[in-house]
């Protein structure tokens, strides 16, 4: 149990808000809910289907773009890691020669 009680009560009023806020996005009446829960659920499943099949076609056509330009760039990001690693070391190399 938390500590504080009023902290709790504050969530899950916030909760239960979003969540019903959520619910009339999709038209869903709290008897509506009670009086036919298996199709409501059914609804849902059906809106949510519905809308990742919207994004997607979005999603790949964005993608198209933005991955191989973020593998262009990963790469770029890798090469010039790469050569700092090989400069550095090279650079302690010689730094240890002209001690000695």
């Amino acid at each position: 149990m938390p500590k504080n009680i009023g902290s709790l009560i504050v969530k899950l009023l916030l909760a239960s808000f979003l969540v019903g806020w959520g619910l009339t996005f999709f038209d869903i009446t709290p008897l509506d809910l009670l009086k036919d829960l298996t199709g409501t659920i059914g609804q849902i499943y059906s809106m949510a289907l519905e809308t990742f099949r919207w994004a997607a076609d979005y999603i790949l056509l964005g993608a198209v773009i933005v991955v191989p330009i973020a593998a262009i760039v990963g790469g770029l990001n890798y090469l010039q890691r790469k050569g700092r690693r090989k400069m550095s070391s090279s650079s302690s190399s010689t730094s240890s020669k002209s001690e000695e």
